[in-house]
């Protein structure tokens, strides 16, 4: 999928998945890996790598938490779907 250090901590990033999808890899604290469908749940625009704490959808602007996907701030009523990920070595791989 992608490598540990590729993923930027307090930061993320897109990953092209097979079959034309992304996923969106973050890494909150150092060491703290989630993956999420980079999908908003408001319209299914894609939302932006976090920057400054918070991953920001660029066409309405929600907000959600990059440790957990929730919601900080609508228009979106649902948060982020998070897709199980672990780390093998330096290799972060679908679960």
């Amino acid at each position: 999928m992608t490598s540990a250090a590729s993923v930027p901590v307090g930061s993320g990033v897109l990953v092209d998945m097979p079959g034309n999808a992304q996923l969106l890899v973050v890494q909150p604290q150092s060491g703290e890996f989630r993956a999420f469908n980079p999908a908003c749940p408001h319209v299914g625009s894609l939302v932006n790598p976090p920057a400054g704490g918070v991953i920001t959808c660029p066409l309405h602007g929600s907000a959600f938490d990059p440790s957990s996907g929730a919601v900080r701030k609508g228009p979106a009523t649902s948060g982020l779907t998070e897709v199980a990920i672990s780390v093998s070595g330096q290799d972060l791989l679908l679960s």
